[in-house]
């Protein structure tokens, strides 16, 4: 609450709506890098304007609501939505007394939303896997197979990748560090009070959607907010923070559609340039030894007649059987 000022009372409530992905998507920042904007009042003589700063580099839609409200007129009706575009500050609205004699008060809340809404994904865009190892890692939740946490439209066609703590992570496609959660330790549940415990990295590309690395571990983080990086930049390790029940990577490609956060299907290009599209209890593979815990000639062998794609599934690991 506000310190009253000449006899009148001005307290503003904060709530923050987040965006969901894999349970969370906006965390509450409370050591974390990144904060993405900042509304505040400027009292001046008998007036008070609300100010929103875009301190991010992605475009942000904000809106605001009045909960309650005491002999107030305002510049503009109420509730108030906004877009602001990055890195500037717009004057949301100005409130004063209606009646000059009396005191007034206000009080509201406010929600907000990334993104450029309805871009379109750039067609010619490609992506490459989102880890480095010389091991196969397994898809455990896509939206082709049984669905435990992706039930919102921000998730729908994330994956999860099982993957031992410690394997670097990198970035699928060039961009623009936007998020930077870090301070979480790796002690993942599948509990409510994990929803807001998750570390993860978003990378913003230049046709306004964004890939998010999920469940990274703690201080592992090798980018900055605001860095530039090139598809295949390592940007963390993999962990186990937040709402999880096993180390993985959750990994999704976003973007605002109406006002909504939502999810986008995803094909990768792997080392020998070939589309590989992560489907559930799937293989992922980033190089030549990586199917099996073998490396002889003979292993290898297999797994280019078995796999030539690089993606081990069922049928390839039934193949691979015969050698």
């Amino acid at each position: 609450m506000n310190t009253p000022k000449k006899g009148r009372l001005f307290t503003i409530y904060k709530v923050l709506t987040c965006m969901v992905l894999s349970c969370i998507l906006i965390p509450h920042l409370s050591e974390a890098e990144t904060t993405l904007l900042n509304i505040e009042t400027v009292k001046g003589e008998n007036v008070d304007t609300v100010i929103a700063k875009n301190l991010s580099q992605i475009p942000i839609t904000v809106t605001l609501t009045l909960t309650s409200e005491n002999n107030i007129v305002s510049s503009t009706h109420w509730p108030i939505t906004r877009l602001i575009p990055a890195g500037e500050t717009l004057e949301l609205v100005t409130v004063s007394a209606a009646d000059k004699q009396q005191v007034y008060s206000f009080y509201f809340k406010y929600e907000y939303l990334i993104g450029q809404p309805n871009v379109q994904p750039k067609a010619s865009a490609t992506y490459i896997l989102p880890f480095i190892s010389e091991r196969a890692f397994q898809v455990s939740q896509a939206s082709d197979g049984p669905i435990f946490s992706h039930h919102d439209l921000a998730s729908k066609y994330a994956i999860d990748i099982l993957m031992p703590i410690g394997t670097p992570v990198v970035a699928t496609r060039s961009g623009v560090v936007i998020e930077n959660v870090n301070q979480f330790a790796d002690d993942g549940k599948a509990a409510p009070e994990y929803k807001d415990k998750a570390n993860y990295i978003r990378i913003l590309h230049d046709d306004g959607t964004w890939s998010v690395y999920l469940h990274l571990k703690q201080f592992s983080s090798q980018v900055a907010v605001g860095q530039k990086v090139t598809a295949g930049t390592t940007i963390a390790l993999s962990g186990n923070s937040g709402f999880s029940t096993e180390p993985h990577l959750h990994f999704a490609l976003q973007k605002n559609e109406d006002g909504n956060i939502i999810s986008f299907p995803i094909e990768f290009k792997n080392s020998k340039k070939i589309t590989v599209t992560p489907a559930y209890h799937t293989w992922l593979s980033t190089g030549a030894n990586d199917a099996t815990t073998r490396h002889s000639s003979k292993a290898n062998r297999s797994v280019k007649k078995c796999s030539p794609d690089g993606v081990i599934d069922d049928a390839a690991l039934q193949c691979m059987k015969g050698f």
